[in-house]
């Protein structure tokens, strides 16, 4: 087993949101007394616009190509949507991803999903061919439209029925009253996920949009000893039959 000198962390923020929204600002502040952690706020391409439409692969192959520039390894960190391509990023590539936290992540969602706009949206987007996201706090507005919409379905790591071979440790936060991505969605993805350590905090009374209290930071704490003290991931191996 290799020895360490430094674990790197990037977090993703979700459709709406930005580089500044509470969950990285928390992150950075947890990280910021860490001399032996690198973190950092990745922006997209296109982190939400309304010139150009949205697609959750285009996040993605950013990621992909971020963590791509170097033979290091990484613990990606994400909100809601960008769990998605987390998600997907863990399963492809086992062997650059050390372990995931995920915050309300955005999986087993129909097309439908942008009702919790407010009624009649999907409708709207129907009648229309796209409608426009509205941004959260300091986030970015993002153009949708069905095409999309059904690529993020397709894609969707829960879509394939069976084991989700992802083995690196993971650590998921999720609010009891979320109504855009139901809690049931998160603990239904972890009983398939194959990890050895899976953790996950369900938040009382909390919605989707939640702060890091002391109670997740703990959590967090456990799942970076834990990368820390296994610093290699161990896959199991295929069988040619």
């Amino acid at each position: 087993m290799s020895i360490m000198k430094r674990l790197n962390v990037l977090y993703c923020h979700g459709l709406g949101s930005s580089i500044n929204c509470r969950h990285a600002t928390q992150l950075q502040a947890y990280f910021d007394d860490q001399k032996d952690v690198y973190f950092e706020r990745f922006k997209y391409e296109n982190p939400g616009s309304l010139d150009h439409v949205w697609n959750i692969n285009e996040w993605r192959r950013d990621i992909e190509k971020r963590i791509g520039l170097d033979n290091q390894t990484w613990v990606l960190m994400a909100t809601s949507g960008a769990s998605h391509a987390a998600l997907n990023i863990a399963k492809s590539q086992p062997d650059k991803i050390q372990g995931l936290f995920l915050m309300c992540p955005g999986t087993s969602l129909g097309v439908d999903f942008v009702e919790t706009i407010s009624p009649g949206t999907f409708q709207k987007l129907l009648a229309a061919g796209h409608i426009e996201y509205p941004p959260s706090r300091h986030g970015h507005p993002a153009l949708l439209n069905v095409d999309c919409l059904e690529e993020f379905v397709k894609t969707d790591i829960c879509a394939q029925p069976g084991a989700l071979e992802i083995y690196c440790p993971i650590l998921v936060a999720h609010g009891e009253m979320d109504n855009i991505v139901p809690i049931e969605n998160s603990a239904a993805m972890l009983q398939r996920i194959q990890s050895k350590y899976k953790d996950f905090i369900r938040l009382e009374d909390a919605n989707h949009y939640f702060d890091l209290d002391q109670t997740i930071l703990k959590k967090l704490d456990s799942l970076m000893n834990f990368i820390w003290e296994n610093d290699t991931i161990q896959i199991p191996k295929r069988s040619k039959l």
